[in-house]
């Protein structure tokens, strides 16, 4: 568990990370006035390799709350909700802003928390610009929890690369104030199987020793109890700002050969069974769901009247199968034709190019006789 990362240590470990910044802030100059203050206020990361990298083919989220929060009260915090007028798409968003905003009055709610309706996101934020102004603009993003598989869509790679994609809360929550400050003191882990190191904010520095020392420990403990084949399967830990040299907590020298990582679920087999309604007709369900209809034996076909329901059924099935494969020979056929015309087009306009550029003008004849014409006299100069 993690009682192997001994306090002390910790404590040491951030009292260095402490000074390795301060000797950056003297040898650099200071351009601006806040960036003394905001110098001493980076985030510290909790940065841990694995001895064996995780089955998992998607990025498993880990979930670690932390006993003091990572944002303050002065913190930009962004929070995404849904509209209210759904069907009218020119309906103007400021309704919804203020309806929100008396939402979270009420619930008790004093931080520094700004709304973006969902139309406005798709309206103002849609170029990749601003989704990328967006995510440097705000410190931590919220979302509702009945729009959020959408706003994962909507906000696209920019969000996930910096880690700052909106972490779930329910508006219609009694204990709104409550949700909002657990999840605020929560921070989120993706844990991908690419490789074996990954990182995870812990702390900052504006905290104190013991604070951050406490949010560590339980960064600590959180991996141990969630992450695949437990803390055997932790190699080692050290925690680092952004731009500093990494300082180590702890290091394992046990063998990876006897670690056991939770195999991922096999998918299930096509299921096939009797159709109960028809007689002598069998059902294939498949992995994606698609239904299939097929005969059974001769000797279970025995009804004319479940024959007939059958063929109908089949004929049916073979028409819409005819259907979806005239569709797709149609788009690939388009796709040809488009793809045919762009390259003539460029060839056309290769030719124009060439025609518009002028070649030099070749030397005329009557030029190249004057000069014949005129060297034979000099040399008849120089001999008198």
């Amino acid at each position: 568990m993690a009682a192997h990362v001994d306090v002390k240590r910790v404590v040491e470990a951030i009292k260095a990370l402490r000074t390795i910044e301060r000797k950056h802030l003297t040898k650099k100059p200071v351009r601006n006035i806040l960036d003394e203050d905001t110098a001493l206020e980076h985030d510290v990361y909790l940065q841990f390799t694995l001895k064996k990298i995780p089955y998992n083919k998607s990025a498993q989220w880990i979930k670690i709350n932390l006993p003091h929060s990572l944002t303050n009260d002065k913190a930009e915090i962004c929070l995404f909700t849904g509209d209210l007028d759904k069907k009218d798409r020119r309906a103007d968003s400021e309704l919804t802003v203020d309806h929100y905003k008396e939402v979270l009055a009420d619930a008790g709610v004093t931080r520094n928390i700004e709304i973006i309706p969902l139309r406005q996101l798709r309206t103002e934020y849609t170029p990749y610009e601003s989704k990328r102004n967006l995510c440097a603009s705000y410190d931590v993003f919220l979302g509702d929890s009945k729009i959020l598989p959408l706003l994962h869509r909507l906000l696209g790679k920019t969000f996930f690369a910096k880690n700052k994609l909106p972490r779930r809360v329910d508006l219609s929550s009694k204990h709104l104030r409550r949700d909002i400050e657990a999840v605020l003191s929560s921070t989120e882990l993706p844990l991908r199987g690419e490789g074996t190191a990954s990182t995870v904010k812990v702390c900052n520095l504006a905290m104190s020793d013991a604070d951050a020392a406490e949010n560590v420990m339980a960064a600590c403990e959180a991996l141990a109890c969630r992450l695949p084949g437990g803390w055997q399967n932790v190699l080692s830990l050290h925690i680092k700002t952004q731009k500093s040299p990494s300082v180590p907590l702890y290091m394992s020298f046990g063998s990876r050969n006897a670690i056991r990582l939770p195999k991922p679920r096999e998918p299930d087999d096509d299921v096939e069974g009797d159709l109960t309604t028809i007689p002598g007709a069998r059902v294939t369900v498949k992995r994606s769901g698609q239904v299939t209809l097929h005969k059974a034996a001769k000797d279970l076909t025995d009804e004319t009247l479940g024959d007939r329901r059958l063929r109908r059924l089949l004929e049916i099935q073979e028409k819409s199968a005819e259907e979806t494969t005239h569709k797709f020979d149609k788009k690939a056929r388009c796709r040809k034709l488009l793809i045919r015309s762009t390259m003539r087009n460029k060839k056309s306009r290769k030719n124009r190019r060439l025609k518009a550029v002028k070649l030099p003008a070749p030397q005329t004849k009557t030029a190249k006789t004057k000069k014949q014409a005129t060297k034979p006299k000099k040399k008849a100069a120089k001999q008198k």
